[in-house]
């Protein structure tokens, strides 16, 4: 059963379309915002940010709302809501209408040649962009990897930077094999 109900306003800002699905993190809704209209919010659950730097989130959520590229997902804000008396983190999106690359692959066993090697050339020319700024995804899988319909061409897009770490951060990992 998922958290927010259609029509639920958070922060008097996001009004809850519906619910999209759910992931190792967190809830996903469709949202509209107040003033930019569609966008998506992924509400993380509650086990994950009790195990997790809460710090440590909001600092990955504002590196990311600086990854600007035509590629990658863009974040919009990280922030708090209360429901019940009880406080929930989560980061609104950009809206991508179109489906994961799992989706199409549930429809479509074979992909042609020439949209295979274009959503190959999208996500990776996002993740290059991410890497140049530092940022290791962590987490490339098809559900990951979104593609976008609203224009004359499929466009893909890398999206959910959950697991995502400054090189800086994973530079200063202790060798465990020592």
């Amino acid at each position: 059963m998922s958290l927010l109900k259609k029509n639920e306003t958070i922060n008097e800002t996001y009004t809850v379309k519906f619910f999209i699905g759910e992931g190792a993190f967190g809830e996903v809704y469709r949202v509209n915002h107040k003033f930019m209209g569609l966008q998506v919010i992924k509400v993380l659950k509650k086990k994950y940010v009790e195990n997790s730097d809460t710090k440590k989130i909001t600092q990955e959520a504002i590196i990311l709302s600086k990854l600007t590229h035509q590629n990658i997902v863009r974040v919009f804000e990280t922030n708090t809501f209360k429901k019940d008396k009880e406080s929930f983190i989560f980061i609104s999106m950009e809206f991508i209408s179109g489906e994961s690359i799992s989706d199409l692959l549930k429809r479509k066993i074979h992909l042609n040649l020439e949209l295979a090697l274009k959503i190959q050339t999208d996500y990776l020319e996002g993740l290059s962009y991410a890497q140049k700024n530092k940022i290791i995804h962590r987490d490339i899988n098809t559900d990951n990897i979104l593609l976008s319909y609203g224009e004359s061409e499929p466009k893909a897009l890398l999206s959910d930077f959950g697991l995502a770490q400054d090189i800086k951060q994973l530079s200063n990992i202790p060798n465990a094999g020592g």
